[in-house]
């Protein structure tokens, strides 16, 4: 079931059902663009996803130049891209080699020529917001991992996380989409979506979209998370600097020659999970795409749910197939931290809520291939914590999850070309 949504969400498949050519005309959705009304396209990619959507672009419209942006990582699914270079860099805290290939894209934009009629495709992917990392040149890309390790840990939600990130870079918050505009290029953005609610201002940062966050709004939450004092001052006084210059804030319209398309999500995911139980024979809910929070206390909401329909048949009798997704969270002293991942820490805590029950069974992984740090994720029923050698709540309170499930195999592991976020199933037959 969970292979079965990550196939859904294949990215090339999105690119194959979303772009085709007719001729002198290329047609994205249902909007067309003139091939004739154009001097040259340009391909760019950034995200986790992005080489299997440049690729199945290419097979549909061979670019003239560009640049893919990748994570460097062996769980990420890396497809040939055959007319414009592959970079690896590195994801979730950007680093030189982040900064030198943002630098590379923005200077092909750049140098597109006063009369030139340039069509510019940008495919978006998560992880796309540390990959494509250009600060402004107060602020180095030291300070700039030192913030986004802060921003890891601190417990932060992503629109908070990107909130801050994009009132420090020069490429965020729809400023990509201003600087191709004000080239007279017109940029058509391919969105795959890893957040909740697919706010187009979020995924990826934005990069193509109009944003209404604000300065205030990024200094704000550094002090709500308690991470301001922390912060590179570099960081401080380029964020200061904002908050007495309006123009430096992201545009708060998208530019008319900027087009952004949502092709993927997590929904389309859970759909085809759902497809698989049904098929089986099982009753089948999707009860949400939107779950956040602490993964942990998730956990206790909906094993809360799963035994009241096993005792009281409340809200539906079992057997019963529950799916879920999202993106969760997890809170940890970073010093502590040892292979966390918000499915795999869902999955332990609901062991420990359900331990002695037979026949609930829970499984949930990240889509990309990779929960948090390391495996995609794991799973468990009512006798796991009996099974298990180690100790579950302690594995759960210090953050290694992972170590936990991998003593008893129940580790789940698998390679993937998508980031769609969590996919959890949760079965709940009858109370025997």
């Amino acid at each position: 079931m969970i292979l079965a949504g990550v196939s859904a969400a294949d990215p090339r498949q999105s690119i194959r059902s979303t772009v085709r050519v007719d001729g002198d005309t290329v047609t994205v959705r249902d909007d067309t663009y003139a091939l004739k009304d154009y001097d040259r396209i340009l391909l760019f990619g950034i995200g986790k996803a992005a080489t299997p959507m440049c690729q199945a672009f290419e097979e549909i419209l061979k670019p003239d130049g560009g640049l893919v942006i990748t994570k460097i990582g062996a769980e990420i699914g890396i497809a040939e891209v055959k007319s414009i270079p592959v970079r690896r860099a590195y994801h979730p805290e950007p680093r030189k080699e982040n900064a030198e290939y943002s630098r590379m894209i923005l200077d092909m934009i750049d140098a597109i020529g006063p009369n030139e009629r340039v069509l510019v495709f940008l495919m978006v992917s998560g992880g796309g917001s540390a990959l494509f990392s250009c600060s402004p040149t107060t602020v180095s890309i030291e300070d700039k991992f030192v913030l986004n390790q802060l921003l890891m840990k601190c417990g932060a939600n992503i629109h908070d996380i990107n909130t801050i990130r994009k009132h420090c870079s020069e490429v965020k918050g729809g400023k990509f989409g201003k600087r191709v505009a004000a080239k007279g290029a017109t940029l058509v953005s391919l969105i795959l979506s890893d957040v909740v609610g697919d706010d187009l201002s979020v995924i990826a940062s934005g990069p193509s979209y109009k944003d209404a966050t604000t300065f205030a709004d990024a200094i704000r939450l550094l002090k709500q998370y308690g991470i301001w004092d922390e912060t590179p001052a570099s960081i401080q006084a380029h964020l200061q600097r904002g908050l007495e210059n309006p123009e430096m804030e992201p545009p708060r319209q998208v530019p008319e020659r900027v087009h952004n398309y949502l092709i993927g999500n997590n929904l389309a995911a859970l759909n085809a999970v759902k497809a698989i139980a049904v098929r089986e024979g099982f009753k089948a809910m999707i009860l949400t795409s939107q779950n956040t929070g602490e993964a942990k206390i998730a956990a206790k909401a909906y094993m809360g749910i799963a035994k009241e329909i096993q005792d009281s048949g409340n809200p539906v009798q079992p057997p019963v197939c529950l799916i879920v997704g999202g993106e969760m969270i997890v809170t940890f002293k970073w010093e502590d931290r040892d292979g966390f991942g918000p499915t795999r820490e869902f999955v332990l805590s609901s062991a420990i809520e359900i331990q002695g029950r037979k026949n609930i069974v829970i499984a949930g992984c990240d889509s990309d291939g990779v929960d948090g740090e390391g495996k995609s994720g794991a799973i468990a029923d009512g006798q796991t914590v009996a099974r298990a050698t180690l100790n579950a709540k302690h594995y759960l309170d210090t953050h290694d999850a992972e170590a936990f499930f991998d003593s008893l195999d129940d580790s789940i592991q698998f390679s993937s070309m998508t980031n769609v976020n969590d996919i959890i199933v949760i079965f709940v037959g009858k109370n025997s």
